[in-house]
């Protein structure tokens, strides 16, 4: 099976498209070399998948990040799965992230879960926010 069909597989088994879902970090980007995949209308320098999962890994790495997931937005007839929306589980302030990702040139960050909660979302731990990141 090919990486693209156990990702798929996954989401699927998650609850897809029933329902919110998101997927690791790890799970989205390995093997993707899909630029459709996140952050498709970034007209000029569009960052390639292995420089968003670069910067997101490095991200999550930080000291004041609890974890990075990627929301699945789409999944038939693709390249590979699309996001348009990547979920900050951090103490960073909003300033903070906007300073940290702007290389990624997010069209917007909102503080909560920009389509609610997905089902296999954690709970979030006292101290920590949750930041979706959100590109058109």
């Amino acid at each position: 099976m090919s990486k693209k069909d156990r990702l798929v597989h996954k989401i699927f088994s998650t609850g897809y498209p029933a329902n919110e879902i998101v997927v690791s970090l790890e799970d989205f980007f390995n093997g993707n070399n899909d630029r459709a995949s996140i952050g498709p209308n970034i007209h000029i320098d569009q960052p390639s998948p292995q420089e968003f999962y670069q910067k997101l890994s490095e991200l999550k790495r930080s000291l004041k990040v609890e974890d990075v997931l990627i929301r699945i937005q789409d999944v038939e007839e693709l390249d590979w799965p699309f996001s348009d929306t990547v979920y900050i589980i951090t103490k960073f302030s909003k300033e903070e992230l906007l300073k940290e990702l702007i290389e990624l040139k997010p069209d917007e960050i909102y503080e909560e879960w920009m389509y609610g909660k997905p089902i296999n979302a954690p709970e979030i731990k006292k101290g920590y926010s949750i930041f979706s990141i959100w590109w058109d």
